[in-house]
């Protein structure tokens, strides 16, 4: 088949867990024999890639944007003419309230080409300041809706996205649920040590927390939990990987250094090859995200095809990733105390801190992008029959 993918971000810039999942899947889906080309924006953070070209037999494409506001309001030039330009077999775009996904619709519409749009989280249910709740509420009465009734096929990450898409127009019928997941190799080795070795990491244990440096993901509360669990384990390191946004680093530098854990706490900036990140995770005896709502997490799913034991969040779809008390533990989203002692028990009970990880990996096979890539297939045969 050929496949369109429609995303307003692609390697290099890896921002968040979506452009993970667009990565590795169209590079698993190219593995299994498909011509797969990648649509995206050109430029982020002041920086641009080229306009074209190839990774890993993906083919990339690249817009510049006419309009650039906010993660969630951007337009892209030329992005509708370069779509109806080739055919394809199938057109999936990401994010049902993007401008990017409306016009990819709209030309699989007039191609008559079968499409699936995937949705990551329901960004009203996100929690947000009320200007900032606001515009995004805008943004799915005038997007959001058209998309959901456009796409052949609309693909959630949890079943708990499922009732308030329908209360935006959706069609039940539509929608499958196909999680995210793992590289079939992060089930492997990886070396510790260069990972420790390159950062000059020499504390022990090692808590993890990957992803975002954003209040919404909750690394505040992992620093403010970070005293009590010295107390008890005072050669304990804090690692903290992923991109910063609006200046937030400085937030929690001077946040740590207020409780008095600067020492303990490592900002490692965004880590981008597999073989490192998957070595941080190695790393770890915890992993941690105490965010404030996901749809699901990729870094949950990473942490525990390293046999990690996970403390997260009880929102959004985390809970259909983790199974409290079964392979992780779930706690209250903003209850730094909780969130210490639930870490202190792992830290406290080695025993139960790996039966809680064997479990994790044994859950998270299913999750292995050959599998997930070969349900994609699956659907796109289904959409493309239909068109």
């Amino acid at each position: 088949m050929k496949i369109a993918q429609v995303n307003v971000f692609f390697n290099p810039y890896m921002v968040g867990g979506a452009e993970w999942y667009v990565y590795n899947v169209s590079r698993q889906l190219t593995l299994m024999g498909h011509e797969v080309h990648v649509f995206t924006a050109a430029g982020y953070n002041g920086k641009e890639a080229p306009a074209s070209e190839v990774i890993e037999g993906i083919n990339v494409h690249r817009f510049p944007m006419t309009i650039d506001w906010s993660y969630r309001m951007k337009v892209w030039k030329g992005l509708g003419e370069a779509l109806s330009a080739q055919p394809f077999d199938v057109i999936h775009t990401y994010d049902y309230a993007q401008p990017h996904s409306r016009v990819a619709l709209k030309v699989a519409k007039k191609t008559d080409t079968g499409s699936t749009l995937t949705v990551f989280d329901v960004h009203s249910m996100i929690p947000r300041t009320w200007y900032k709740q606001f515009p995004m509420k805008l943004m799915e009465g005038y997007l959001g809706r058209g998309t959901l009734v456009s796409a052949d096929k609309v693909l959630v990450r949890a079943p708990n996205l499922i009732p308030p898409l329908l209360k935006l127009g959706g069609e039940e019928g539509k929608m499958i649920v196909t999680p995210s997941g793992i590289r079939d190799e992060s089930l492997g080795e990886f070396d510790v040590k260069a990972f420790r070795t390159k950062y000059e990491i020499t504390g022990s244990p090692i808590i993890l927390f990957l992803g975002r440096l954003n209040p919404l993901k909750g690394p505040q509360h992992l620093i403010e939990a970070a005293p009590s669990i010295l107390r008890e384990f005072p050669d304990a390191a804090f690692v903290f990987v992923g991109a910063e946004q609006s200046g937030y680093a400085e937030t929690l530098r001077a946040q740590a250094a207020k409780l008095g854990v600067t020492s303990a706490v490592h900002f490692l900036g965004p880590i981008y090859d597999f073989q490192e990140k998957m070595q941080a995770y190695a790393s770890c005896t915890v992993f941690v995200l105490p965010t404030t709502y996901e749809g699901t997490s990729q870094a949950i799913f990473e942490a525990m095809s390293q046999a990690k034991p996970v403390v997260a969040t009880n929102v959004g779809g985390i809970p259909y990733q983790i199974t409290d008390g079964v392979d992780g533990f779930l706690v209250k989203y903003g209850d730094p105390q909780l969130l210490g002692a639930k870490i202190a028990e792992l830290l406290r009970d080695p025993a139960l801190a790996a039966e809680l990880g064997r479990r994790a990996k044994e859950r998270v096979r299913a999750n292995r992008y050959s599998i997930l890539a070969a349900n994609l297939e699956k659907i796109y045969e289904g959409v493309e029959a239909g068109s």
